[in-house]
């Protein structure tokens, strides 16, 4: 489940980027630029980018809850396993980005792709042959990478909700030192 927390901040991401899209387009597209005029440029941009996060912010809340997302990224468990932790995430793949949710069970970290995706797959790594966790910034600028580096020097990149939680229960449960 995508939280409200994070539905509420990616619409207002994105209607950030959409005011300044608009307000960039007017002044860019007009030519009289009178205080009236960029008075009204600016405020439609800034109700336009409101309208547009909204929007936004509801229709993926709806996607990444969808029964379809939900139900096809679910894992087996073996008897023994019990799920600690799971939220979406993306996990590169070379170019792409393949949408899904990750696990951290009592025994491995699991990733598991949705139907969606053009390279739809299941990682599953065991926790003892996890090496290191870092935290890495996604395009070089937001701070919500988790990057997985196994004993043999193998690393898996994924993007996941709630970052800090975690890089806590990594820590807390002792599993890893990070």
């Amino acid at each position: 489940m995508m939280s409200k927390k994070s539905k509420i901040k990616a619409g207002i991401i994105f209607g950030m980027v959409m005011s300044t899209f608009f307000i960039l387009r007017d002044l860019v597209t007009h030519d009289n630029l009178e205080i009236k005029n960029l008075i009204m440029f600016i405020s439609s941009g800034l109700v336009g980018g409101a309208l547009a996060g909204l929007i936004f912010g509801s229709l993926i809340g709806l996607f990444v809850n969808s029964k379809l997302i939900t139900q096809t990224s679910k894992i087996d468990t073996a008897s023994d396993e019990t799920i600690l932790l799971e939220t979406g995430a993306n996990h590169f793949k070379g170019a792409e980005g393949v949408g899904g949710k990750l696990y951290l069970t009592n025994k491995r970290l699991v990733f598991k792709s949705h139907k969606l995706n053009i390279q739809n797959h299941e990682l599953s790594i065991s926790l003892s042959d996890i090496g290191k966790v870092d935290r890495y910034k996604t395009l070089g600028l937001i701070n919500n990478g988790l990057c997985v580096t196994t004993r043999d020097n193998k690393k898996e990149k994924f993007v996941v909700q709630e970052i800090e939680e975690w890089i806590n229960i990594l820590t807390e449960k002792n599993f890893l030192c990070i």
